[in-house]
């Protein structure tokens, strides 16, 4: 079990009253997330014409001027230093108040990127310079010999200090860099095993977007941990927005010392220590999701539809997650990460042999989001605000990316929404009241052909987001019929397709032989005097256990306890569809249930243990 930090954290006041150096490290505490789920966006720069308050406004909505927006709930902005130190480290705060003033909040902010005078001069490869700033081995602190509580000669130290004292307000998780595991060697990608891999061999400088050792990053981890949590203990440090599990394990195995990143009294952690979000990215498109070889065919089996394209990006999160659980981040030897998805999108547009329509685009932000959910993905950033070309100029996927179509011709009130702007729009508005319910979206038992989620509604309500599972390649075409559980008391629901933010249609149906497309819908049902939520989910009599978690071929569920009882099994994967059910007796002695998931997709997966007295939920990660 992780070290329980169970005395108040104290700082030691400065003579000046500066910020004080920390006695903790992310292998002794991560702090609990109070906020809500946020669908978030990269914004972009869009030309002149478009200042940062007035995205906001087309992003978030603004009532006071008329604009609807597109549903966004945060912004994923960056505060170079480069930046800052040409127009003061002020010139932003009026842009993040107006952000709040609109109602995003939990913003995150990618950081790093140094003036030309604070860039390292190195050259760790032949005619590029180092990325990443000069003088990080300084020591971090000084006392306040200089005004302020770090060293002032290590320039990154004082740019985050300056700059989280600025923000601190505004920015919920710091991530450091954005994609330093960009890889132009094409060895991030390969197993263990395969030559050049990064698993068994630390990569060339020159082969990563920071032109710097791996080291080196791992020292401006350590450097923005310890800043930012003496100023803001609150705030969360994130991993640049990473792509390569490859990249991770790197970070953590390895400290921060500069000669080949060996732990001794100097640089005693490795890099674990200093960060509490794994913040990562996922192009379903382009990351291989979407087909396997096939030995039969000599060829490629694709699978370019929305579900497959939702599973991607759970896939890479489970990937992820089993390099943190290698190294014990896994609640047992040291506290779990958070999550958040900082880039994600499919096109809206096909090229080459990639996925891409409108459909397919505006089905998979609505399928990713209920994922991330069932995932415990705190924040999931769209790529991105605009397209970046018109559909006649466009040349890959990433120009067909934006909840509006292309903004840098036009100006403000000539914007116009994408599919996939309306179908954000329309998420956000029919859940902004609601909260993701685990325990009822467990019970609605969804069959293997249907996805989706439930939210408690403010009201007492529930919205349920339901969906027939897409499975043929390039096509959004499916269907499935489902009726909600008699026990929830629903006989009526209102049904909002889709594009609802711009139709305003709502149809009156029975909660009972649903019709089912691929696309999903919000179906919202009267107010209930007895929610799942609330009083069906109370702890069972008997304590549960899952192990080995995470598992590979099978697992075992361990039921103790003396009260005899007659339970439901289930098993549900990340879109909540149910991969398999028992009907059990449970005679009163400890009882171990075991489960093949060799043949399941990796990945985690939702076990509900269900009796007369309540409702256990428990998670188990499939490798």
């Amino acid at each position: 079990m992780y070290r329980i930090i169970t005395t108040l954290l104290t700082f030691i006041c400065f003579s000046l009253g500066l910020n004080a150096q920390i006695n903790f490290t992310a292998n002794d505490q991560v702090p609990e997330y109070t906020g809500k789920f946020r669908f978030g966006i990269n914004p972009g720069y869009h030309g002149s014409d478009w200042g940062d308050d007035q995205l906001a406004d087309i992003a978030a909505g603004n009532s006071s001027l008329g604009i609807d927006g597109a549903g966004v709930e945060a912004f994923r902005a960056t505060l170079p230093e480069e930046f800052l130190e040409q127009w003061g480290y002020d010139v932003e705060v009026d842009d993040f108040q107006h952000y709040e003033s609109v109602g995003m909040a939990d913003h995150v902010t990618f950081i790093g990127y140094p003036s030309d005078a604070h860039r390292d001069p190195t050259s760790h490869c032949p005619n590029h310079q180092s990325e990443l700033f000069a003088n990080m081995y300084l020591d971090i602190w000084d006392g306040g010999a200089n005004g302020t509580p770090v060293n002032d000669d290590n320039y990154y130290a004082l740019y985050v200090y300056r700059m989280v004292t600025t923000y601190q307000d505004y920015v919920k998780f710091w991530e450091i860099w954005n994609e330093p595991d960009f890889d132009y060697s094409g060895n991030a990608y390969k197993d263990p095993g395969e030559a050049g891999n990064w698993w068994d061999n630390v990569p060339e400088p020159c082969d990563m977007s920071i032109r710097a050792p791996i080291f080196e990053y791992i020292r401006m981890l350590r450097i923005s941990y310890e800043v930012i949590k003496s100023i803001d203990p609150d705030a969360y440090v994130a991993v640049g927005g990473l792509g390569y599990p490859s990249f991770l394990d790197l970070i953590m195995r390895h400290t921060d010392n500069p000669v080949g990143g060996q732990a001794n009294s100097e640089f005693p952690n490795t890099g674990g220590a200093y960060f509490d979000v794994m913040s990562y990215h996922s192009y379903p498109h382009i990351d291989g999701s979407l087909r396997e070889w096939d030995n039969a065919s000599g060829g490629f089996i694709y699978y370019r539809h929305s579900d497959a394209a939702t599973n991607g990006v759970i896939q890479k999160q489970a990937d992820f997650a089993q390099v943190l659980n290698t190294y014990g981040y896994n609640d047992q030897l040291y506290p779990s990460k958070k999550w958040i998805i900082t880039e994600s999108n499919t096109p809206g547009m096909a090229f080459d042999d990639d996925m891409g329509s409108d459909e397919s685009q505006r089905n998979f932000i609505i399928k990713t989001r209920v994922a991330c959910e069932l995932n415990d993905i705190l924040q999931f950033d769209l790529y991105a605000l605009a397209r970046k070309k018109s559909p006649a100029d466009s040349d890959d996927g990433f120009d067909a990316m934006g909840l509006y179509h292309r903004l840098s011709d036009i100006v403000p009130s000539q914007e116009e929404l994408t599919d996939e702007g309306i179908a954000s729009q329309t998420m956000t508005e029919l859940l902004a009241d609601g909260t993701f319910d685990a325990a009822a979206t467990a019970s609605l038992n969804l069959p293997a052909n249907i996805g989706g989620a439930a939210y408690m509604n403010t009201d007492n309500s529930y919205t349920f987001v339901l969906w027939a599972v897409t499975e043929t390649d390039q096509s959004e075409s499916a269907a499935a019929t489902y009726s909600l559980p008699a026990s929830m008391n629903i006989a009526n629901l209102e049904k909002r397709e889709w594009d609802f933010g711009q139709t305003g249609s709502v149809a009156n149906i029975s909660s009972t032989n649903i019709s089912l497309t691929g696309a999903p819908v919000f179906l919202r049902g009267e107010e209930v005097d007895d929610p799942v939520n609330t009083s069906e989910q109370h702890s069972l009599s008997q304590t549960l256990d899952i192990f080995p978690n995470p598992t590979q071929q099978h697992f075992q569920l361990s039921v103790k306890g003396n009260e005899t009882a007659d339970f439901t099994i289930e098993v549900m994967n990340v879109i909540g569809k149910q991969i398999e059910q028992r009907q059990v007796v449970y005679a009163g002695t400890s009882t171990v249930y075991d489960f093949d998931c060799s043949a399941w997709a990796k990945g985690t997966y939702l076990v509900k243990l269900s009796s007369a007295e309540g409702v256990e939920l428990r998670k188990v990660v499939v490798e």
